[in-house]
């Protein structure tokens, strides 16, 4: 409504010819200056992250907060992760440790296998 009336206003004066006008957006950015939600990292601990808001006189166990929630269900996810890794390198460590062994045991099994010296040199050694 404002750009029809100034570009009225300067085609009757005759002065300007064409108005350009631009838009502005007043939104404020996500993880800018307005952010609505308070980020915790993993590591965060302490009354004002880990406490509730409230407490019941009666002595009532408060329920969780959609954060807490959240955070527990995250590091929940993180230890089921750190210790399937923790299992598979377990199981390439003791892979490995078996493959040696398993090597070493057919390198024993083929000197065995060798002929033995007969005679005077099985005296002498």
């Amino acid at each position: 409504m404002a750009q029809l009336v100034i570009r009225n206003f300067f085609c009757i004066s005759g002065r300007v010819n064409s108005v350009s006008a631009r838009c502005i957006s007043t939104t404020p950015t996500v993880n800018g200056k307005f952010q609505k939600k308070f980020d915790t990292s993993m590591g965060a601990c302490g009354p004002l992250v880990d406490g509730p808001d409230y407490t019941f006189v009666d002595g009532r166990p408060t329920p969780l907060r959609s954060g807490q929630r959240r955070r527990a269900l995250q590091q929940k996810e993180v230890s089921e992760k750190v210790l399937q890794l923790m299992k598979e390198t377990n199981f390439a460590i003791e892979r490995h440790q078996r493959l040696l062994r398993e090597e070493s045991e057919k390198r024993n099994k083929i000197l065995n296998e060798k002929l033995k010296p007969k005679g005077h040199n099985l005296l002498k050694n």
